[in-house]
């Protein structure tokens, strides 16, 4: 019988990338994937910015083919009635762009690379069932491929990367920590060819705000395609049952500026969706098994910060199982530092988020100052070079969230946004 120093349930960016790390540090692991490569995930955010690049340079992926055929987006645009306000993503470990990836090329393009390490094997399309258990311990899964036969199969640790209703994290009833579903949001979206472009027709990254509790991104994504999502407060974005396609065009044909992009355009898959979006933490782990990814920790994809944060609660996790198999730490003491490193990188950007989705899809205003806020005041603010810079780095993850958009520069902006309105009707005057 094989014994595997780990197990991982889940295939995809968190697992596979975890795969690989532990694979570099020569532990032998066995990484499982219902699912067949390539093929979409469920309902995901597809950005992904140069911090999750430089962790993808760490584990040696290749960028040419995570991302080929994908165009670079240097530009992020915010759309406010007919006004836009674009600004530069800045460099950030030799990169000054994100991507809009295709799902389906990415994951498999990931678990490819975790199988190129002689101690990492691979099964897709094999589902696991159940766990083991040994003395109230974790000691394997059980679980089956197509064939349908049942495979016990034993590790030192098994680690659930299994997504947002895991499997792992259900059979140890991993508590819940840190919940907010106070603000309940739901998503859809589909890909779309021959979009109309913005102005400079260069690919971007665009907000589309609608000031009616929900909002669109459209996002250039892989072959020429575009991802456009909508995101709402969930008793908005409330389709009956099989007519999610209808209620998602009919919001795309309520928004002008979305539908003169695309109402000639073809839309080239399905419309999928994921219905009051979960934000919480799960307990690390517990006695032989741990939780990384979605399954350990997930939040509103509002801020594009999802993929990350599932690679980099890998990596955490990945620093852990090496230093206990090298019996550096016990279990227990690697699941606190495990937690701790990842709560220290994920949860002011989790407070952040859930702020957003407040005050972008929750928040009331009066009609007047909404329209005031829209015209003039957010002009001000994202036309400021202060604020456009704080915005990206914190998008980039090279500053926290509560060094952006601070009162000293918020007041800044609106003080200088007025003097800068000024010199521009001074300029068309003097023209």
């Amino acid at each position: 019988m094989t014994n595997y120093d780990v197990i991982i349930v889940g295939g995809r960016p968190s697992g596979s990338t975890l795969a690989a790390r532990l694979g570099q540090a020569g532990l032998h692991v066995l990484l499982l994937e219902r699912a067949t490569f390539p093929s979409l995930p469920g309902a995901s955010c597809p950005m992904i910015n140069t911090a999750t690049m430089h962790m993808l340079d760490e584990i040696g992926a290749d960028e040419a083919q995570y991302a080929r055929d994908t165009p670079k987006i240097r530009t992020m645009v915010n759309i406010l009635d007919d006004e836009e306000f674009s600004f530069r993503l800045p460099m950030a470990h030799g990169r000054d762009y994100a991507y809009a990836i295709d799902r389906a090329r990415f994951d498999d393009a990931l678990w490819n690379h975790a199988l190129t390490y002689p101690t990492v094997e691979g099964r897709d399309g094999f589902s696991v069932t159940d766990l083991l258990w040994e003395n109230e311990r974790v000691v394997g899964v059980i679980a089956q491929g197509t064939d349908r036969v049942r495979h016990e199969l034993h590790a030192d640790a098994v680690i659930g990367a299994d997504g947002r209703f895991s499997l792992v994290a259900r059979k140890v009833s991993a508590p819940e920590i840190d919940e907010h579903d106070e603000n309940p949001t739901t998503l859809y979206y589909a890909y779309w060819k021959n979009v109309a472009p913005f102005r400079d027709g260069l690919p971007v990254i665009a907000a589309v705000g609608s000031g009616n509790g929900y909002g669109f991104l459209m996002m250039d994504s892989a072959d020429g395609t575009i991802a456009l999502a909508v995101e709402g407060r969930s008793e908005l974005i409330e389709p009956e049952p099989g007519k999610a396609e209808s209620f998602y065009l009919d919001l795309l044909r309520e928004t002008p500026v979305i539908w003169k992009r695309v109402q000639y355009a073809e839309r080239v898959t399905d419309v999928r969706g994921m219905k009051k979006i979960g934000n919480l933490y799960r307990a690390p782990g517990g006695d032989g098994w741990a939780l990384t990814g979605d399954a350990y920790h997930q939040k509103d994809p509002l801020d594009g910060q999802g993929i990350y944060d599932a690679m980099f609660t890998a990596r955490a996790l990945a620093v852990e199982i090496v230093a206990w198999k090298r019996g550096e730490k016990s279990w227990t003491q690697a699941l606190i530092d495990y937690d701790a490193a990842a709560r220290a990188e994920t949860y002011a950007m989790y407070l952040s988020t859930l702020a957003r989705v407040r005050s972008s899809l929750y928040a009331q205003m009066p009609k007047w100052a909404l329209n005031l806020s829209k015209r003039t005041l957010m002009r001000w603010m994202f036309q400021d070079p202060t604020i456009q810079e704080q915005l990206g780095k914190m998008m980039t993850r090279q500053i926290a969230p509560d060094q952006t958009m601070t009162t000293p520069t918020v007041v800044s902006a609106l003080l200088t946004g007025p003097l800068r309105d000024l010199s521009k009707a001074l300029e068309k005057i003097g023209a």
